[in-house]
């Protein structure tokens, strides 16, 4: 008795096969996906270095606590003198900075 050998399947019957894999594959995905029950998102690095700007931002009360203390410092020694053309001057470069 002679036993021939089996020939893979080719064409037709191979391309139902993967399609059929397949299936099964995105099924189980599927399923196992509603099984746990979870949902997922992805953060970029570049949202997360914002969102940590803003909340550095948002702690931040604006003042400077170690220019205060310089100031409070020259002003008791009598060494703080005030001039209000350079005042007025920073005031305006301040304003046109922002205003453009």
């Amino acid at each position: 008795m002679t036993i021939n050998t089996i020939k893979p399947f080719s064409g037709y019957e191979s391309r139902r096969l993967d399609q059929l894999e397949q299936q099964r594959q995105e099924h189980q995905k599927t399923v196992a996906n509603q099984e746990s029950g979870t949902d997922r998102i992805s953060i970029s690095d570049e949202a997360r270095l914002k969102m940590s700007m803003l909340k550095t931002a948002q702690e931040d009360d604006g003042v400077r606590a170690d220019k205060v203390a310089d100031v409070k410092a020259r002003i008791e020694a009598g060494e703080y003198s005030t001039d209000g053309k350079d005042i007025a001057a920073s005031l305006l470069r301040q304003e046109l900075d922002i205003w453009g």
